[in-house]
């Protein structure tokens, strides 16, 4: 008996143990998976190393660097010494672009050239790229490629520190191009608190000493998750070094101190990468003493007799928060504010009244009643458009239509209507109800917002997955389809059918780049008619020497080109071999360049989490 006990111990033993192998070693299915894999990455360092190659034929510095950031940044998963090779050799393209900056700028006499001769931030695009990998080597860039103009411009806000400055009304360009400068440093220096707080607390300290910047903030709520203590001795600093400022002799430094008042008053967490804010995440507070020591400061200056309207505005805007940390000064501060009332002229308390309306806390019943006060066209097309997304916020229909019905212009409040109803019906869809939301679209009567509720349904559909529903997104689409024009020819109609590739490129990808091929000659045509037109308008920023000025973050409202962007990654996402030869459709080597690096970074982004909401791969590196 024990011996057959022995035995079946024994085979169990070694059946567990076959089975311990089994599992560890690789299957079939895993190997073929990871030669696919080994395969796809051997075409992609390919296509970078096309990239790269035709880059190097750019005619302008700043597109070279552009190309060299944009292809290291991609590289550094497969070849971190290559990409380290590309940040170099976009830094040496960045030193040459300031050479040739600074040449142009001795000899032309307009001081004003550079807002309007494409010498845009390049640095201020490429080294981000950097700072993600790396965020030291990023540092080292940023002095290594600083422009003699910027090191002028913060020599000279230093030496300015303490003098009064213009009021309100002025623009100081100096202060500008430090304000920039030094909020860069201190936004590589939050990347590297990831990884080493004690040596991120030493940059952002040494940046302070050049100036004060609000970009502290998301290092103190970085700093605050792993050290408490250390965030609250840095926080201190911080206050100390704001009060001791001369607030009243210098706008931006009132400005700033205002801001951190701010946050000290309703602490707010940052928004994390999706763009929303994380309520799980512990959140950064100035301490009761650090608030009372900085509203204590900001109070003092304010209750001072000026005739500033700066000072003024200030006052207006810190009243609130004050009464929280200095209620004893409020008495004063209210007998101040009324004195800088009466002696305010017009125009400034209209700016004041504006400031109050396009606060984010702002009510639509504010927001009506401003409208039925201004007769600024400009300012009531604003508050209509304010006005709406409020409105879009209310579930009360009964509510939502009451404050739509007292919109006074009637084309304002068909579109309010209008954008209310697409609102329903997104929240419709987002709770499940996805055939409710899809009946409810009949009832939209632009086409556009059709064509969009549409496409955004089709998606919903898309992702239940199943047999049914995924029938049910492919009928959407032809719906959507239905609508736009066969023959493109307005901006509008290119719109529209941009807006089908885009759900189609999810719901049936073939369909998407059958409609996409002729967009992509129209979008041929209107950059080289840009380019020939450019050559007439010495003030066009978007081509420099015929060649256009490429965009690692690309304006979607400058041309179709950067606009079109995310339909076509997400192309990529469906096949990227074939958006890659979809990309060759493109007739100039500047914008074939930066469609395929585009293309390659929204192909090798990581998918979104399944809780995170639906969100396009555009956008910064």
């Amino acid at each position: 008996m024990r011996s057959r006990v022995l035995a079946l111990s024994l085979i169990a033993l070694v059946q567990f143990c076959a089975l311990a192998v089994a599992q560890t070693q690789p299957t079939d299915a895993d190997a073929e998976k990871e030669k696919k894999k080994k395969e796809e990455n051997e075409r992609i360092v390919k296509m970078l190393d096309h990239i790269i190659d035709d880059g190097s034929s750019l005619r302008l510095a700043n597109n070279r660097a552009i190309v060299f950031a944009g292809a290291g940044d991609l590289y550094w998963q497969f070849d971190e010494k290559q990409a380290r090779k590309l940040f170099r050799d976009a830094a040496g393209e960045l030193l040459t672009y300031n050479q040739e900056i600074e040449k142009e700028r001795k000899e032309n006499p307009d001081p004003y050239a550079d807002l309007y001769t494409g010498q845009s931030d390049v640095r201020g695009e490429v080294l981000p790229l950097v700072a993600k990998h790396d965020a030291e080597m990023a540092l080292d860039m940023l002095l290594q490629t600083r422009p003699a103009k910027v090191t002028d411009a913060m020599a000279r806000v230093g030496a300015a520190k303490g003098k009064a400055t213009n009021d309100m009304m002025s623009w100081n360009p100096d202060r500008q191009k430090a304000d920039q400068e030094i909020a860069l440093e201190q936004r590589f220096a939050l990347l590297a608190a990831d990884e080493n707080p004690e040596k991120a607390i030493k940059l952002i300290k040494d940046s302070m000493a050049k100036g004060i910047s609000y970009n502290v903030m998301p290092l103190l709520q970085k700093l605050n998750k792993k050290d408490e203590k250390k965030a609250g001795e840095l926080a201190g600093d911080i206050i100390k070094k704001i009060i001791d400022l001369d607030l009243a002799k210098n706008q931006a430094d009132m400005g700033t101190a205002l801001r951190f008042l701010q946050y000290a008053f309703k602490p707010e967490l940052p928004d994390n990468s999706t763009g929303v804010k994380d309520p799980r995440e512990k959140l950064f507070k100035f301490s009761d003493d650090q608030g009372r020591d900085l509203g204590r400061r900001i109070a003092d200056v304010l209750s001072e007799p000026s005739k500033s309207m700066t000072i003024a505005m200030a006052l207006n805007q810190a009243m609130p928060m004050l009464e929280k940390f200095v209620p004893e000064k409020i008495l004063l501060l209210k007998l101040r504010e009324g004195e800088n009332q009466t002696n305010m002229p017009p125009e400034v308390k209209k700016m004041q009244e504006r400031q109050k309306v396009w606060d984010k806390n702002a009510t639509a019943d504010e927001l009506l009643a401003y409208v039925a006060k201004t007769d600024n066209e400009y300012e009531k097309a604003n508050a209509y458009y304010y006005l709406s997304r409020k409105i879009n916020e209310i579930e009360d229909d009964t509510r939502a239509k009451k404050l739509i019905e007292q919109i006074p212009d009637e084309k304002a409040r068909t579109n309010a209507l209008e954008q209310y109803e697409a609102a329903r019906i997104t929240r419709t869809a987002i709770t499940g109800k996805l055939d409710d939301a899809r009946k409810m679209i009949g009832g939209l009567t632009k086409k556009k917002t059709q064509i969009q509720r549409l496409v955004a349904l089709a998606l919903e559909f898309k992702k239940k997955g199943t047999e049914k529903d995924i029938a049910n997104a492919k009928g959407l689409m032809k719906d959507a389809k239905a609508l736009t024009n066969d023959l493109a020819e307005s901006d509008e109609d290119i719109a529209d059918v941009m807006e089908v590739v885009k759900g189609y490129a999810k719901v049936d990808p073939d369909v998407a780049f059958r409609i996409i091929e002729p967009v992509i000659d129209q979008i041929n045509d209107y950059v080289q008619a840009s380019s020939v037109t450019a050559r007439y308008n010495v003030r066009s920023g978007s081509f420099k020497k015929g060649e256009l000025i490429l965009q690692v973050a690309g304006n979607q409202w400058d041309m179709p080109l950067y606009r079109y962007i995310p339909q076509m990654q997400l192309l990529g996402k469906a096949d990227l071999d074939r958006m890659n030869t979809l990309a060759d459709h493109f007739a100039r080597t500047d914008t074939r360049l930066i469609v395929k690096l585009y293309v390659l970074q929204g192909f090798l982004k990581d998918d979104k989490k399944p809780d995170e909401p639906e969100q396009q791969y555009y956008g910064y590196w």
